[in-house]
């Protein structure tokens, strides 16, 4: 179980003393199984509507251990893959709304962070999307010109020498940046959404496997564990990519692993080779993105690029590559020359809860006992919040103008059954885009044509 302080720099540099396992039996009105971000944010969100509500939350390792405490440390309005493609999927006025609701919720986290004192190296930097060949030229003007016949003033774009003045490297050639977004330590944000979750009185057991989670009676749930079973009106399934072992979940969902390394600390003289003093993050406009942003101690934090389809579900074998960590550096170099004498440090890796069209879904098991709320597609640090607020709606109200939203109002896309058609529809079509990412004069594949089209 030690394990957990090994998973990312995040989760390993600041001190940590795991919260009690469950102890006994014990009932509740309202168990959650997960202690990541959806978890913590639905027991915040519910306990303050109903202060008389009984929350129990259920954590395998330690609050943050899935992607909650290995991602990029994003807060980002980001549903889908884009503002482009998030009007193509659900119309225009869906995706204003649901667009507003994000800003809504990065302004709520860092609120509510400065609020609680949670110390997270919360930024509010903005976020610069980079272009570094033409058919990624194209994907940017497609970002502007939807957020234009949206009505949202808070895409703005960027000539060469305005992405230049930002972040130094010849390869940028133009981009879009956005205000509403943050860059934060992901791993402090989730414990401190922890400690805030007890404070209001939420009861938070760590080193608490769930091994099962079913109806009894269509009355009631029993989410058991080796140390007791908590018995509960409703319970709320928040475990992400490892939702992979739920038959019902496991339909529409799968797991990818996204690839993080990260620098050494810089010296101020090599931060002034490359400029990047507003310190906001950077994602390309590859298919399979890149992401980069500085680190409150002066790293470059590089993540992205390959994003393995694992068919077996999360496994912490994956979790250190070299292969996946070297192509990593190769584009660090290729994009920062100037920062030769800056040495990668180390790396890491965590499971990514996908879905086909790169929304997040909620919604109800098991006659409205059992409520799920997962799949980030890998930007899950903004929406979590959005989705803790939703799920609040559908527990205590039933609809509300945030269930309207694609998270609740669009049905999930199913998979193909089998592991052997996901690896033929997920892992070929991925093999494809990321040779077309990294040889762009392969842009005329036939099939990679038609499944650019498909994404955006």
């Amino acid at each position: 179980m030690a394990d957990w302080k090994t998973r990312s720099f995040w989760l390993e540099h600041k001190d940590y003393r795991p919260g009690p396992q469950l102890d006994g039996d014990r009932h509740a009105d309202i168990v959650i199984v997960g202690g990541g971000y959806t978890g913590l944010w639905s027991a915040i969100l519910l306990k303050e509507a109903e202060p008389s509500l009984d929350i129990v939350v259920l954590e395998q390792k330690v609050v943050g251990f899935g992607a909650s405490g290995r991602n990029g440390g994003f807060a980002m309005t980001m549903v889908a893959r884009n503002i482009h493609d998030l009007i193509r999927k659900v119309g225009h006025k869906q995706a204003r709304n649901t667009h507003l609701a994000m800003v809504d919720s990065i302004l709520a986290i860092e609120k509510f962070a400065a609020d609680e004192g949670i110390e997270a190296d919360i930024w509010h930097s903005g976020n610069l999307t980079v272009s570094n060949n033409p058919e990624q030229d194209i994907r940017i003007r497609q970002d502007v010109e939807a957020a234009q016949r949206l009505g949202l003033d808070d895409f703005t774009f960027l000539d060469r020498d305005e992405v230049q003045a930002r972040v130094h490297s010849d390869k940028l050639r133009m981009g879009h940046f956005e205000p509403h977004a943050l860059i934060l330590d992901p791993a402090a944000l989730a414990r401190g959404l922890g400690e805030a979750a007890r404070r209001r009185g939420v009861a938070v057991f760590e080193l608490t496997p769930v091994d099962e989670i079913k109806t009894v009676n269509q009355q009631r749930v029993e989410a058991r564990t080796p140390f007791g079973t908590v018995h509960a009106d409703r319970a709320i399934v928040a475990t992400n990519a490892y939702s992979h072992n739920i038959p019902e979940l496991r339909k529409f969902i799968f797991t990818i692993y996204a690839y993080i390394t990260l620098t050494e600390p810089l010296t101020e003289e090599q931060w002034g080779r490359i400029g990047w003093s507003d310190r906001c993050g950077v994602e390309d406009k590859r298919v399979l993105v890149h992401f980069h942003r500085p680190t409150a101690d002066g790293r470059i934090l590089w993540g992205g690029r390959d994003a393995p389809f694992m068919p077996g579900g999360p496994n912490p074998k994956h979790d250190r590559n070299p292969y996946y960590f070297a192509r990593l550096e190769e584009t660090f170099r290729w994009t920062f020359p100037q920062l030769d004498d800056v040495k990668i440090d180390r790396g890491w890796a965590g499971p990514v809860c996908g879905t086909v069209d790169s929304i997040a879904s909620a919604g109800w098991l098991a006659g409205e006992r059992i409520l799920y709320a997962l799949g980030y597609a890998g930007h899950g640090v903004g929406p979590s919040q959005l989705m803790g607020r939703t799920v609040r709606d559908l527990m205590l109200y039933g609809e509300s103008e945030l269930t309207e939203l694609p998270f609740v109002s669009k049905k999930a896309v199913p998979l193909p059954p089998g592991n052997a058609l996901r690896r033929l529809m997920l892992d070929q079509s991925q093999r494809i885009l990321l040779d077309m990412d990294d040889h762009p004069e392969k842009a005329g594949h036939p099939l990679g044509k038609l499944l650019l089209k498909l994404l955006q």
